[in-house]
């Protein structure tokens, strides 16, 4: 278990019920953790993320005891959002691990686990919330939602991204699942079957948080958590 946001930079806990934790140590960065991504192969590998508020991007490769900073290829340090794809199918060579990291001003992509960053053609805004297609491998599908300049999307593996017309100005949070795509706005969900046209879910509450879990959408808000659909 992590905690980001104090003020000695990242908490953990080996245990699962958090009753013992320790400060990791942190490679010459003291802004506050907005955000962690765990590799999806982390139970192998041990790699984990972390978007900092002006320190850039931080890479653990042990599970989170320490920490580097890894902000090659980024014109911006504020890291709003950190995504990974899924894991590339075994006949795929290279065998790229592409992960995308949204900023103040922009979209990032790395295919190499976040060692290295380089900046997806998009227009300059504020980037707060990534999704990445199940499917990324074939369909090269990516969105990323902003504060007040709408939904962007990408079907070339992030190199570029294209305003998607009709979608809501403001995306504050964004999942994906086996059925399709889920955003909130500041008046509540809307849901999409292609990440291009999308429809507003009736008497839906808007979410701050949108999290795909095997027993569907988990939405937390102003009033607490809930299953999209219920």
């Amino acid at each position: 278990m992590l905690v980001g946001g104090l003020p000695h930079g990242v908490a953990y806990s080996l245990r699962q019920a958090g009753d013992d934790w320790q400060a990791g140590w942190v490679d010459s960065v003291e802004a506050s953790v907005l955000t962690f991504a765990p590799d999806p192969e982390v139970e192998r590998s041990g790699v984990i993320l972390a978007g900092t508020d002006g320190g850039g991007i931080l890479r653990s490769g042990n599970r989170g005891q320490h920490w580097f900073t890894r902000n090659f290829g980024l014109e911006t340090f504020t890291v709003l959002a950190i995504t990974w794809a899924p894991v590339a199918p075994a006949d795929r060579w290279p065998r790229w691990k592409y992960v995308f990291a949204t900023t103040e001003e922009g979209i990032y992509r790395s295919p190499n686990g976040g060692r290295g960053w380089k900046r997806a053609a998009c227009d300059e805004a504020v980037y707060q919330t990534l999704a990445v297609s199940p499917d990324f491998h074939h369909d090269g599908v990516v969105l990323a939602g902003t504060e007040d300049s709408g939904l962007y999307r990408s079907q070339d593996r992030g190199h570029t991204f294209a305003r998607v017309e009709g979608a809501p100005q403001q995306v504050n949070a964004l999942a994906v699942t086996g059925e399709g795509w889920v955003l909130s706005d500041a008046t509540g969900l809307w849901r999409s079957e292609d990440s291009i046209t999308w429809t507003h879910v009736t008497d839906s509450e808007p979410a701050l948080v949108l999290a795909s879990t095997s027993q569907g959408v988990l939405a937390g808000g102003a009033d607490g958590l809930s299953v999209l659909g219920e």
